[in-house]
């Protein structure tokens, strides 16, 4: 008789919060680089195959200069999520088999962290793994300027922006960061810990690349000195990089049922998966004021989709002094329709921009991004009715965080069967009416990124490792 594992375990290591007999111990593994190319800027690692992988499982890397003879930096992480903006892409393979695979994990991310976290979990907790810090004030003219003392990373010294904190600089002094893998397209570890005990000769591999660009994730807060930085400012150091992942080691009685009886049946883990899909808006036709429509077509290939998050990103990166190019970039008043299944998902175009900002928070079961209006909202009633600061940060970011997230699920729970199985092309149709060209400007070509959340279903075997929507 096999033994339920979910006896052992709820959620991550939250299970050692309930007494049980026999209890597993917790283990922490710090596993070097298994492979590495600077050239790549691409890392991969073999996971320890011992008990339960749990969500706090983490990968540490290091900023430096370029210039291994510089003194002096003004240079530091992105302030919206840090460390995780320099991961273009993410793959997990099992057995050779890809479980995820997620190009730019830093902007679904952002989501995540700005909804599901407190303001003491962003300030305390993510501030010293990831070094994301981000908070705003409203002075006493009551225009919403950033909280430099809050954010610890600026100081103003006779009006002359510098950098106290988390500068990177030399391997002698520079910051070490944590990034949960959790945060890097392994969030199904929130919701259950992956038996990775169970893979036997197997191996688990995660594989990691880096931009090569670090205008993508550093920011610097010297404007005028901002355009020139360059491409190869800053680099990661790949070779130092480590993966330390933290297992649940169940008792060997445990495994040893468990591994009897997946030779008799395969032992199923269902999961939520994200992805990108790559498409382009253009903007820039006509003056402020005149509206441009963008249609596009999805094929999810009947699969289960959970929900539907869309960004749009510059194309060029360029050294930002608040966000870098970790952002989604506000483009004016919107109207949204979408056809799913070939009926319309809202009974008639939202047009209200509070409702659109609305939609991201049923996605995210109702919690809201803990973010104010002017970062998600430039439209040309914010602009008109709305005081509007001219502080240089605020101008930096205003816009940069314009997340729509739509959502799909029916109210049923778990994994399967709580989404909208796609059988038709889904058909997503938007109007952006662009109201300024500057902070942000809004009349330009940019990437639009949209991410999925669709059901996945992870078969571990006896001979083999399969994988299905």
């Amino acid at each position: 008789m096999s033994v339920n594992l979910n006896e052992y375990f709820n959620l991550g290591l939250d299970s050692t919060n309930n007494p049980i007999e026999e209890a597993g111990q917790i283990n922490v593994f710090r596993t070097p680089v298994d492979t590495s190319s600077v050239n790549l800027n691409r890392i991969t690692f073999k996971v320890p195959k011992s008990g339960l992988l749990t969500a706090d499982s983490m990968l540490n890397l290091q900023f430096v200069l370029q210039d291994n003879t510089a003194t002096d930096s003004q240079y530091t992480l992105n302030l919206i999520n840090g460390a995780i903006g320099a991961i273009k892409r993410t793959r997990i393979l099992l057995d050779n088999k890809v479980l995820v695979d997620l190009q730019r994990p830093g902007l679904p991310e952002i989501v995540k962290l700005y909804s599901r976290n407190t303001q003491i979990e962003l300030a305390e907790r993510d501030y010293k793994l990831m070094g994301n810090q981000f908070r705003t004030t409203v002075d006493q003219e009551g225009l919403e300027i950033l909280k430099t003392s809050d954010t610890r990373y600026y100081t103003n010294q006779l009006a002359v922006n510098s950098l106290d904190r988390n500068i990177i600089l030399q391997p002698a002094s520079s910051k070490v960061y944590g990034i949960p893998i959790k945060h890097l397209g392994a969030d199904f570890l929130e919701a259950a810990s992956l038996p990775v005990f169970l893979l036997g000769e197997r191996e688990m591999i995660i594989e990691i690349e880096f931009f090569s660009d670090s205008r993508e994730y550093i920011v610097t807060p010297d404007k005028t000195g901002s355009s020139n930085v360059a491409a190869n400012t800053v680099k990661v150091v790949v070779e130092n990089c480590e993966l330390v992942t933290t297992h649940i080691i169940l008792p060997n009685s445990v495994e040893q049922n468990e591994l009897a009886a997946m030779r008799r049946q395969p032992v199923q883990y269902p999961l939520l998966d994200t992805y990108l899909i790559k498409g382009t808006v253009n903007t820039s036709p006509g003056g402020t004021g005149a509206a441009n429509q963008a249609d596009y077509r999805i094929n999810f290939q009947n699969r289960e989709v959970h929900n539907l998050l869309l960004c749009p990103t510059d194309i060029v990166p360029s050294s930002n002094s608040v966000l870098a190019n970790q952002k989604s970039v506000s483009l004016g008043k919107e109207v949204l329709q979408m056809k799913i299944n070939g009926q319309n998902l809202f009974d008639r175009p939202i047009t209200n921009q509070a409702n659109i900002y609305q939609l991201t928070t049923y996605s995210e079961n109702g919690r809201a991004l803990k973010l104010p209006i002017g970062a998600c909202r430039v439209d040309p009633l914010t602009l008109t009715n709305m005081n509007q600061s001219t502080q240089q940060f605020y101008l930096d970011y205003r816009g940069g965080c314009h997340y729509v997230k739509v959502d799909f699920s029916n109210g049923n729970n778990g994994v399967f069967g709580s989404g909208t199985l796609m059988r038709q092309a889904a058909v997503i149709e938007q109007t952006y009416t662009s109201a300024t060209v500057d902070f942000p400007n809004q009349k330009a070509t940019r990437d639009m990124n949209f991410y999925p959340t669709i059901s996945k279903l992870l078969s571990i075997g006896a001979n083999q490792i399969a994988i299905s929507f």
